[in-house]
């Protein structure tokens, strides 16, 4: 479907600035850190659960149903709210790692 595809692409896209293929001094829209200790994983500035009570649990729910773009919104305002919960790294790690973005899933993951 077009959603798909285009999902795609903004993941592809989402990557490609990681892996730095974008200069580190221009900013990358919808995105930003939330301090040098997690520098190196960008969050979505445009999260709509970014102040949603139990985020981490709709998380996880939402991890069970598949729909991972959802659970990474969900586990990254989790962690906007509780930036020392290491479940919420782990879970955000393995979530971005099945969405294949293995390097937001590095970084995630050595949080």
């Amino acid at each position: 479907s077009d959603t798909e595809f285009w999902d795609k692409m903004q993941a592809e896209w989402e990557e490609m600035a990681r892996r730095n293929w974008i200069s580190e001094n221009q900013e990358t829209p919808g995105q930003v850190t939330i301090s040098t200790i997690e520098k190196g994983y960008y969050f979505h500035t445009d999260n709509p659960f970014k102040d949603w009570p139990g985020a981490f649990e709709e998380g996880l729910k939402k991890m069970k149903e598949g729909d991972l773009p959802v659970t990474i919104l969900y586990l990254e305002a989790a962690i906007l709210q509780e930036p020392n919960d290491a479940e919420a790294w782990q879970f955000l790690g393995i979530t971005q790692a099945e969405n294949e973005n293995e390097q937001a899933a590095i970084v995630a993951l050595q949080r």
